[in-house]
């Protein structure tokens, strides 16, 4: 599920208030690390080094 910025903050500013201090900053460490996630996977999939497929001639080749 997608949502748009604006809802997605006002569902995280919704959720903080109630958690404790320590509830918070550990949804806040999670968050970051799934930022993290996303901009890695976006790099890895915006490289033009890795292949998209593999050819089926190098099956073949992989084969004799």
């Amino acid at each position: 599920m997608r949502l748009p910025t604006k809802q997605l903050i006002s569902k995280i500013e919704t959720l903080s208030n109630d958690l404790s201090h320590d509830q918070l900053s550990n949804f806040l460490d999670i968050i970051n690390a799934m930022t993290a996630l996303v901009e890695e996977a976006s790099e890895l999939s915006s490289n033009d080094d890795v292949p998209k497929s593999i050819n089926p001639a190098a099956y073949s080749s992989i084969m004799h």
